[in-house]
């Protein structure tokens, strides 16, 4: 039995954790620290207090350490189902069973997939969803990216500097990204840009060959070595909608901004799950407000 559990291991809920741990409340963090978008989002250069910038997977690290510092405990195991037992949750993960007097969802999100045929075939095999993670095996090769905001002009800058050929793909008439990418990627010689692509199937043998796209009517195709999808993230809402809370109108968690509770009594959701702004920054927040309420409930309790 603990005081709360925290599923979820981004920015949200290792604040979470760090907090209700510093709070004397007995803790569990339950997720992959290595699977979040934060620990898959390269070099972060607008989180304040890293001038130069810091790897969210370092700062994951850094998180999750001073949440065990406070005497967090942390399993890398994934939630599989919540049971809501009048004034307890049990929390079953893949390989053990768990119970909290107060639940913090912090459950993040996870890539947007383009739905065309070929996309399944190919995942792990030419086709990512992560180009920090495997853009390094296409050294001096070619490869595409589809997508049209931050995430795509990451991927671009980061794959024209150790790919021969770099293709972006965007759905949109604009790559809708900070200036200070968009500064960046006008000295890039290596980048090919085409827009109002509506991609049809990603081609290939035994690995990807290439992407078949259309503009207009127009259809097209490029020979690509691996293609990076950057087409943003989706809601990770399956254990809040089996528990039965509350959803808004597109699909997110819906929660009291002001405390981050849920629709069900010692439910607590913060961060990406929960819509919004979906920044690192935003999502340390809500997690410390939702820790705060969380310890708040359990001392009325």
């Amino acid at each position: 039995m603990h005081d709360v559990v925290v599923v979820g291991a981004g920015p949200a809920g290792l604040t979470a954790g760090m907090y209700c741990a510093r709070g004397g409340k007995s803790t569990l963090i339950l997720g992959n620290l290595y699977g979040s978008q934060q620990s898959m989002g390269g070099l972060y250069e607008n989180y304040p207090g890293f001038p130069e910038g810091i790897q969210g997977i370092e700062l994951s690290e850094r998180m999750l350490a001073q949440a065990q510092k406070y005497g967090a405990e942390y399993k890398q195991e994934m939630v599989e189902k919540v049971v809501h037992l009048g004034d307890v949750f049990r929390i079953k993960t893949e390989s053990w069973e768990y119970q909290a007097r107060a639940l913090i969802l912090a459950t993040g999100a996870s890539h947007r997939k383009l739905g065309v045929p070929g996309e399944d075939r190919y995942i792990t095999r030419g086709l990512s969803y992560c180009v920090y993670c495997d853009g390094a095996l296409f050294r001096g090769r070619t490869t595409a990216i589809v997508g049209h905001g931050n995430g795509a002009a990451r991927a671009a800058l980061y794959l024209s500097g150790i790919c021969n050929k770099v293709h972006l793909l965007c759905p949109k008439d604009r790559l809708v990204a900070e200036a200070v990418y968009l500064d960046r990627l006008k000295g890039t010689s290596n980048l090919s840009s085409t827009f109002g692509v509506e991609v049809t199937e990603i081609t290939g043998d035994d690995f990807v060959g290439g992407v078949e796209y259309r503009v207009g009517s127009t259809p097209r195709s490029v020979k690509v070595d691996g293609v990076f999808v950057e087409m943003g993230v989706a809601p990770s809402v399956g254990l809040a909608l089996d528990l039965g809370l509350e959803m808004t109108p597109g699909g997110f968690v819906r929660v009291n901004r002001l405390n981050q509770e849920t629709s069900m009594a010692g439910i607590f959701a913060a961060g990406d799950a929960t819509g919004g702004r979906m920044q690192v920054a935003t999502a340390v927040g809500a997690g410390s407000s939702a820790a705060i309420s969380a310890m708040q409930y359990l001392d009325r309790k």
